[in-house]
């Protein structure tokens, strides 16, 4: 494993107990929200702003020397068209999931519609495991923020799972996502995935957790919550400032 950097590996162990510890905290969902989701949603939507969304422009870049003159340029802003389709991908998955009627006695969906959900965020935390290692991070403070960042996205992200699914998500939908998160780093340790790939993966990651974060903060807002969700961003935003002045 020459070539690994630890404290990757760290943080990999760091969202994998979030994921784990989620379960045993009671947050909730419903109204009234619990101010501490708004607070995660507010950090996690900064970052995407501050960070995931100039990436796309550079890797805007990429594809476009990529693609060249081929038929494809016609798509012009591939990585912004990208974002928007991870938005919709993710909300369309979202609603049909709610859509679907639950179990009279388990309060669960289907196992179909569960398989089908939580195969989507494994796909999500596969993305940001990869991108733990093989971003190209100004420092090891950068790296930090990526974690704290996407940390208290999993922390929000998880509850929302836990309502939707129920026991479902205890008992099977952690362990996937946590398989997930680990097997993204650990293709990054052992390859280099194309740059185009990696655009186009962080493109559909960064709509899918802009949707993420504003459906569930739009559901049941008040003036509580949006402090909190202000205040998140507001301490996320003061972190990117202050790494980048490093």
């Amino acid at each position: 494993m020459a070539g690994v950097n630890w404290l990757s590996l760290l943080f990999i162990i760091g969202f994998i107990v979030v994921h784990f510890s989620a379960k045993y905290l009671k947050l909730s969902t419903e109204n009234p929200r619990s101010p501490w989701l708004s607070a995660f949603g507010g950090a996690t939507i900064a970052y995407v702003f501050l960070y995931l969304m100039p990436e796309l422009h550079k890797y805007l870049e990429v594809i476009k020397k990529a693609v060249g003159d081929s038929w494809l340029s016609f798509f012009g802003d591939y990585t912004y068209l990208l974002a928007l389709l991870g938005l919709l991908a993710y909300f369309g998955l979202d609603s049909w999931a709610k859509s679907k009627g639950k179990s009279e006695n388990t309060g669960s969906r289907s196992t179909s519609v569960f398989l089908v959900h939580i195969s989507s965020f494994f796909l999500y935390n596969l993305i940001i495991g990869y991108l733990l290692i093989r971003e190209d991070f100004s420092s090891q403070w950068s790296m930090a923020l990526y974690f704290l960042a996407l940390a208290a996205h999993f922390a929000a992200t998880d509850h929302t799972l836990k309502e939707i699914h129920k026991k479902d998500y205890d008992k099977y939908g952690r362990w996937f996502l946590v398989a997930a998160i680990f097997t993204g780093w650990l293709i990054g340790v052992i390859f280099k995935v194309h740059e185009v790939i990696v655009g186009i993966a962080v493109s559909v990651l960064a709509g899918g957790i802009l949707l993420n974060v504003f459906k569930d903060e739009l559901k049941e807002g008040n003036l509580k919550t949006y402090l909190a969700f202000l205040g998140g961003a507001v301490v996320i935003a003061f972190l990117y400032m202050l790494v980048n002045s490093l």
